[in-house]
């Protein structure tokens, strides 16, 4: 429109510049000039402004729902999904739907408004271009959709070969020093691995960059073709059209195959960013692993921690095979029960039934008579406590790490403390609860890290605890420490120890023999030791030294 206004006040000078009034005209249109030059930039910061909020409000209600539904996955989900493929997600994709996608389509818009404007001026001026530039808008739809189906393809390519490279790169960085610990070949190893997937992505990227290219060139001879018929229509028409509307209709008629060649730049950045929002979704529609709340009033459960298991199978993943079968016992509230067995006999995937990491196959689990099927995750999960055999400690000050949401006073921190013998360790720091634990904990020993587990059960009095082989990698100093306050701090409570160590479950009330996910031994240390034969009775016998324990229980 100020184009247009500005040409008409040209061709108005060149007709009255003999006039008394020029100066008043002059005002009157330079201000009218004005006008519409901010009315135009007005409009512009409107339409971006607009597209970049709704864009981001959008982007912003994707990635929360995508983030919601990666939370409530299933464990099985983050075991068989590379840490690259989750990463490329949460990073480069949601990157394309906050900027990329809202600072495509501003543009497009703007440059799609632009050259139907100066088009629909020049077919306006000179009529008989209507019957020429058709066929040549045709030709660009039809050569636009034809490259828009494989362009999608490689870009999606492109992102599916981005996450093994970053995969890659974060677990070679992570463990870096146990690559360099196998050994120059091993080090080749995955120099070659990373190669191949920078090679992989690298020509994903090359056959985008060509597909561009080679939709440019086309462009560019139709976009020529446009600006070859205005001209001649120019020639044609000179004598009958005004000196400012052939300059405008020229100046239009340039500028047509940057806006096309830009267009094209858009509208590719736009098919890569518009593959971000389809994969953000297939993540906010993952598979849940079930409710969060429970429907009804639980407040005080668990009571007494009893444990009854009725006939429980439980595999990983529905076509797996069953890595608990038929499993059923019933634990008294504050018994305590070593658990033990062959590797792959089934001891951890008890704890995972548990915790319902995966819901069981078949059959129920009871806690204090409550089905846990009923109950939800989160009051399911915080009532239990487990002690694994490598902790994991999130950096951060230690008084967050055993209290995150403040339930609990200085001094009943203290006192947890005391009761796992930590009071000498936390006391040396200026910052006492306030000093900082690092990445894993790594500024404590493994030891250290297994007793800040159990104070962190101390501290939530829980009704069940497990320990998942907690003294595998601790000396027998600490277990010694650890096993006196099983004792004597959780006799009111249910534990459940898979033992690495037999001696450290030789005096509970009962021992669970698991054996190719079935529970074959249940009774307790001094009668299974008495049988010949058994699973137990061969474990004693391969441990050696366990024998003189038999004879005071």
């Amino acid at each position: 429109s100020k184009d247009l206004w500005l040409t008409g006040w040209t061709n108005q000078s060149n007709s009255t510049s003999s006039s008394q009034n020029i100066k008043v005209e002059t005002r009157y249109n330079m201000t009218i000039y004005a006008v519409l030059v901010l009315a135009t930039c007005t409009a512009m910061i409107a339409q971006f402004g607009t597209v970049l909020v709704v864009g981001l409000r959008g982007s912003k209600r994707l990635f929360e729902r995508m983030w919601m539904g990666l939370m409530a996955s299933p464990m099985r989900f983050f075991d068989t999904n590379p840490i690259g493929r989750i990463l490329n997600r949460c990073g480069d994709d949601v990157f394309q739907c906050d900027l990329m996608l809202p600072m495509s389509m501003a543009p497009i818009l703007s440059q799609t408004a632009a050259a139907v404007g100066k088009v629909a001026l020049s077919v306006g001026t000179i009529q008989w271009m209507a019957l020429v530039l058709p066929p040549l808008v045709f030709v660009y739809v039809k050569l636009g959709s034809y490259f828009i189906a494989p362009l999608r393809e490689v870009n999606r390519i492109k992102k599916v070969t981005l996450s093994p490279l970053l995969t890659l790169v974060s677990e070679g960085v992570d463990g870096a020093i146990v690559i360099r610990a196998f050994g120059l070949d091993y080090q080749r190893r995955f120099y070659r691995l990373h190669d191949v997937a920078v090679e992989n992505y690298s020509a994903a990227s090359f056959a985008s960059a060509s597909l561009n290219q080679w939709f440019a060139l086309r462009v560019a001879a139709i976009s020529n073709s446009i600006v070859l018929v205005i001209l001649l229509g120019c020639v044609v028409m000179s004598s009958s059209i005004s000196a400012g509307i052939l300059g405008l209709i020229v100046s239009y008629g340039l500028t047509i195959p940057a806006n096309l060649a830009k267009l094209v730049n858009l509208w590719a950045n736009l098919e890569t960013a518009l593959i971000a929002p389809e994969r953000l979704h297939e993540y906010a529609t993952l598979p849940s692993e079930g409710r969060r709340d429970t429907p009804f009033n639980l407040a005080s459960w668990p009571t007494h921690g009893r444990i009854t298991y009725t006939n429980v199978s439980f595999r990983y993943k529905p076509d797996d095979p069953l890595v608990l079968e038929n499993v059923s016992f019933d634990v008294s509230g504050g018994e305590k029960i070593g658990i033990v067995g062959r590797t792959g006999a089934g001891k951890s995937s008890l704890i995972m039934t548990l915790f319902r990491i995966n819901d069981v196959a078949a059959g129920e689990i009871a806690i204090d008579g409550v089905d846990i099927a009923t109950i939800g995750l989160k009051q399911l999960r915080s009532s239990l406590a487990i002690i694994p055999q490598n902790p994991v400690l999130f950096k951060g000050p230690l008084r967050t790490y055993m209290d995150p949401f403040d339930e609990f006073t200085d001094d009943q921190l203290w006192a947890v403390l005391k009761k796992v013998q930590l009071t000498d360790r936390i006391v040396v720091s200026d910052a006492k609860l306030e000093q900082e634990v690092d990445e894993n904990g790594e500024n404590f020993s493994v030891g250290e890290r297994q007793m800040l587990c159990l104070s962190r059960a101390l501290l939530h009095n829980a009704k069940i605890v497990m320990l998942d082989e907690a003294t595998a990698a601790i000396d027998h100093a600490t277990d010694k420490v650890l096993q006196k306050v099983i004792r004597e701090e959780l006799k009111a409570s249910t534990v459940l120890t898979i033992a690495h160590r037999l001696d450290t479950v030789l005096d509970y009330d009962r021992i669970f023999v698991f054996e190719q996910g079935q529970l074959v031994q249940n009774d307790t240390p001094a009668v299974l030791a008495t049988q010949q034969g058994g699973i137990f009775f061969d474990m004693i016998a391969q441990g050696g030294g366990y024998a003189h324990r038999f004879v005071q229980l």
